[in-house]
């Protein structure tokens, strides 16, 4: 008996050190689609995700739409950017990490997919980047 209530302690401390669980993929959906949920999820607290949604909070965060047509954004340069960590500052006493690194590679594809859907001339991606303030 004690074992086994041993055992389910374990599985319980274990389970909250798990990741919450990321939701299931939806058959039929775009990688576009897939992208804007979870830009729903892990992006809109600060960023503008959608042109007929604002941010959850008034932040000094980008939209999708400008960073999507700022020069230089293309899928490299995305894709390095959201693999490295960023700190963003907060109207708090403590900046924070912007949450890209928690993403899956998966969903880190969708979710620049999806941004890059709000690019208007594919050519602003071929010229040379500018800092978007203030997160770069």
């Amino acid at each position: 008996m004690r074992v086994a209530v041993a055992v389910a302690a374990l599985a319980l401390i274990g389970g909250c050190a798990e990741e919450p669980p990321r939701p299931a993929v939806i058959p039929g959906l775009s990688m576009v689609e897939r992208g804007e949920m979870v830009a729903d999820r892990m992006c809109a607290f600060c960023h503008q995700v959608n042109p007929e949604k604002p941010p959850a909070v008034e932040a000094a965060a980008p939209s999708f739409m400008e960073i999507a047509n700022a020069p230089g954004r293309n899928r490299e340069y995305l894709r390095q950017f959201a693999t490295e960590a960023h700190l963003v500052e907060t109207l708090g006493p403590q900046s924070m990490i912007m949450p890209t690194t928690l993403l899956s590679p998966e969903e880190r594809e969708e979710v620049i997919t999806y941004l890059l859907s709000f690019q208007t001339d594919p050519e602003i991606g071929r010229q040379p980047w500018k800092k978007l303030e203030p997160f770069e």
